[in-house]
């Protein structure tokens, strides 16, 4: 039986770009892996999967049925698979109405988690659900907040209960229980030599600074745009008015938010944001 490294992330906050690099890492060729064909296959949530292990169409079946269905979707695929399964994730950490942790500890190997700044997050939000900013805010501070439905079969991804910025961020890194690595997305920027390599350690892959300086490389964000322009991106929204990779640099925020809206979030978020130096006199 294999293993899951969750890649587990709140929305817009670099998962995608984890997943570019350890495929260019793991595959170590001579030109940049396709972005619309990514080791991992899609993310934990899509209704792909679920269809194609339960035998049943999640468009039959409630959320909460759908939910103590999907550990065990995991344990099969850990099960068939020959290696490590890289596993994209939006998910909060949390259990089903039956207790049992959605994302099972024994099929994991471990968990990367991808931490951002809310404040840049929030332009991002906005931009891939389709959304104001004022709406994009209020979601990364509701702690109940949802994405997608499984009842109608209207969404190619399962319900993914995410709560809150902050609670998404505690529920995989302090109430797992899993071996988690937290990764910020700005030192993915600053030194991504360090960051991507520490990820590549912990993810029990030999790190090879010529192989890690290529992978790097190749998941440039420039690189990203350019083949998102060529040849479009598949996972890019249907409701976002724009591309996936809009701009992949930190600090924009004080030209996109409100003082309002800055406000907003640090009244919800100024104790999590001061643990992850984000608050605007810690920069």
């Amino acid at each position: 039986m294999a293993k899951i490294v969750w890649l587990a992330s709140y929305p817009k906050s670099g998962n995608t770009w984890m997943r570019v690099f350890l495929t260019n890492y793991l595959r170590n060729s001579t030109t940049p892996a396709d972005i619309n064909q990514l080791d991992g296959g899609p993310i934990a949530s899509a209704r792909l999967w679920f269809d194609e292990w339960v035998g049943i169409e999640a468009s039959a079946l409630d959320d909460v049925v759908i939910e103590r269905l999907r550990p065990g979707v995991y344990r099969c695929m850990a099960d068939e698979a020959a290696d490590t399964l890289y596993m994209k994730v939006h998910d909060a950490w949390g259990r089903t109405d039956q207790g049992a942790p959605l994302f099972p500890a024994d099929v994991t190997a471990g968990v990367v988690y991808i931490v951002r700044n809310p404040l840049d997050m929030a332009a991002s939000c906005a931009h891939h659900w389709g959304v104001d900013r004022e709406r994009a805010v209020e979601n990364l501070c509701n702690p109940t907040f949802s994405l997608a439905r499984s009842l109608g079969g209207l969404s190619d991804q399962l319900r993914q209960y995410l709560r809150c910025w902050s609670g998404h961020l505690r529920s995989w890194v302090e109430e797992s229980g899993l071996p988690v690595l937290v990764v910020r997305y700005e030192d993915l920027l600053n030194d991504p030599m360090t960051c991507f390599g520490s990820v590549v350690r912990f993810c029990g892959l030999p790190c090879e600074p010529e192989r890690l300086q290529r992978a790097i490389a190749f998941s440039d964000f420039g690189e990203l745009q350019r083949q998102e322009q060529d040849k479009g991106f598949r996972e890019r929204s249907v409701v976002a008015p724009g591309p996936f990779f809009r701009a992949g640099k930190s600090g924009g925020w004080r030209e996109e938010l409100s003082a309002a809206l800055i406000n907003r979030l640090l009244a919800a978020h100024g104790e999590t944001m001061a643990r992850f130096e984000y608050l605007p006199d810690q920069e």
